[in-house]
């Protein structure tokens, strides 16, 4: 009976775990992209205006990778862009 009562605490502990990991991981910086809007900008290139969006990449919290998605976002209003892209 002892070693059924451990069982089942071991069985329902690890359960909760898994629940509470898997309900807390997408509000946390565990794992995956995460955009940091305060770093975007956006700059012309031709007769097209980009937004740029600054990410981290994150494998159990540690920070892996960093860099910008590239979004066309429309034609900046005449006499409107003032900052070029560099490439």
């Amino acid at each position: 009976m002892f070693n059924k009562l451990k069982l089942n605490v071991a069985v329902i502990l690890t359960a909760f775990s898994l629940v509470t990991v898997t309900v807390i991981a997408p509000y946390t910086n565990m794992f995956g992209k995460h955009y940091k809007s305060s770093m975007d900008f956006t700059c012309c290139k031709g007769d097209q205006l980009y937004a740029h969006h600054y990410f981290t990449s994150n494998m159990f919290w540690v920070e892996v990778g960093s860099g910008y998605t590239v979004e066309p976002i429309g034609k900046p209003t005449p006499g409107g862009c003032n900052i070029q892209c560099d490439e």
